[in-house]
């Protein structure tokens, strides 16, 4: 038969997901408390039986008094005596279809739980591959970005080479054409001074 403090000092294994342990352990000091109460109430109906039963035999050697008849004669209302190990059979199984139910919406929350992290892992892998994808497209549009920017470089930088050979090549020749010039203005002075020389 289960003690109140069975149920008191009952643990159970923790889990990841399931219940709430305060809750649980909330119903569970509920029950104790009833337990409790029903215990003591059956250990007192069955002491009162004994004393019943005990008295019920001193009465059976006793002479029985007479009964004075009650002049408005009711209906007798059957009761059906209940002994003590039926009751405490009764709040057994109470009690085991209780802790049943409760393993079972235990088992039925671990399952719930278990669907749920698969639907939500399931979902996860998902984004993750849309959010690679679009990781991978970007990087091979930044790629081509690279490479156009690169080919642009390299353009420019020919240009300006270019540009560059040109302006040499424009200084070269006005050195050329100021050298020229500077011997011809000369060549004209000796002309025109010819005593100088």
């Amino acid at each position: 038969m289960i003690r109140p403090s069975d149920i008191e000092d009952k643990e159970f294994k923790k889990v990841a997901v399931g219940y709430s342990p305060e809750e649980v352990d909330r119903f569970l000091d509920e029950i104790c408390v009833d337990y409790e109460q029903l215990f003591r109430e059956n250990r007192e109906m069955k002491m009162k039986l004994n004393n019943m039963s005990n008295s019920n035999t001193s009465q059976m050697t006793a002479p029985v008094p007479k009964v004075q008849p009650v002049q408005q004669q009711t209906a007798p209302i059957p009761v059906t005596p209940i002994s003590p190990q039926q009751t405490s059979q009764s709040i057994e199984k109470a009690l085991a279809k209780t802790l049943t139910l409760a393993e079972r919406v235990a088992e039925e929350t671990k399952e719930n739980a278990r669907a749920a992290a698969a639907q939500i892992t399931e979902s996860a892998v998902a984004k993750a591959e849309e959010i690679i994808g679009s990781a991978r497209t970007r990087a091979f549009e930044l790629e081509q970005d690279i490479h156009r920017l690169e080919s642009r470089y390299e353009l420019m930088k020919t240009r300006v080479k270019l540009l560059l050979y040109a302006e040499i090549e424009l200084l070269d020749k006005n050195e050329i054409i100021s050298q020229k010039e500077a011997n011809y203005q000369q060549g004209e002075e000796e002309f025109q001074n010819p005593q100088q020389s």
